[in-house]
């Protein structure tokens, strides 16, 4: 049998194996983080649902540029309006345990225009901040945190206790939450 070296890309995924096993063996690091908010219309029927499904892992190394850590909200509208979303009024924050709080950027182009461009095209188009989300009908919304604003937090696997997002459109701020947490 003839053995072949190992290839970087297979080296790399053998040591992200490694350290998620590791991580997984001393209480659940690596465990997904499930948030969610539910919000109802002032008037009518439904919710609109928010949700964000990740991992302290995939969080941290999920970067653009090692500028941003990049987060995704699934949004669904389960009502019969349209949800109205604002790339220049909506904003995001991240609430952690300790009382620090990270004020994240929903609108890419107009907080660092250089590292937008250097996106290709499809990705550009894959992750721009939607402008509405219509009735019956999902979207993401993508959302970036400066990765010097949570240094510590990457070092301790630390996760965000809340994830505020305010949309102008709604009368109440979203507070994305893992199930049984409860508001501070």
């Amino acid at each position: 049998m003839i053995r072949r070296p190992a290839t970087p890309i297979l080296c790399g995924l053998l040591m992200l194996s490694l350290i998620t096993s590791a991580l997984a063996a001393d209480g659940g690091k690596a465990k997904n983080s499930l948030y969610q908010a539910f919000i109802q219309p002032a008037s009518g029927s439904g919710e609109w649902r928010f949700t964000i499904d990740t991992s302290p892992i995939i969080f941290y190394l999920g970067t653009v540029n090692n500028n941003y850590h990049v987060l995704l909200i699934r949004v669904k509208n389960q009502t019969a309006v349209p949800l109205l979303l604002s790339k220049d009024q909506d904003t995001i924050r991240l609430q952690f345990a300790n009382g620090l709080s990270v004020k994240g950027f929903l609108n890419l182009p107009a907080t660092d225009q250089p590292t937008w461009d250097g996106l290709d095209a499809e990705i550009r188009t894959a992750v721009v901040y939607p402008q509405v989300v219509p009735p019956g009908e999902e979207e993401g919304i993508y959302f970036y945190v400066p990765v010097e604003g949570v240094k510590a937090q990457r070092k301790a696997h630390a996760m965000p206790s809340t994830i505020i997002l305010n949309i102008k459109s709604l009368p109440q701020p979203v507070e994305l939450r893992t199930p049984g947490a409860s508001k501070a």
